[in-house]
């Protein structure tokens, strides 16, 4: 190897270990996911979908999907708690028209 060329295999060295290393987490990941096409897609790609999702959070200062998605049944949780039962109707009101 030449000298001038260290450098450089000092930085695409480490990169190609870490790809490698991504690829085959992905492989095992599939290998091990459940049966069925979306399930091993899913579980596959799942943590590195979770990264980017987290990339996008830290650079836009937005909240993610998964955030979203607890926030908005937490919501309903609370709005159908305070409902009761979802019969909203007072006894009088709802016998008055028979």
């Amino acid at each position: 190897m030449a000298p001038e060329s260290s450098p450089l295999a000092l930085i695409w060295v480490p990169i190609a270990v870490f790809a490698l290393a991504i690829v085959v987490g992905v492989v095992v990941r599939w290998i091990r996911a459940p049966r069925g096409a979306r399930s091993r897609l899913r579980h596959a790609l799942g943590p590195i979908m979770s990264a980017g999702e987290t990339y996008q959070e830290l650079h836009t200062g937005q909240r993610g999907l998964q955030d979203s998605i607890i926030e908005a049944v937490q919501e309903q949780e609370s709005h159908g708690a305070e409902r009761g039962t979802g019969d909203d109707t007072p006894d009088a009101t709802r016998y008055a028209g028979r």
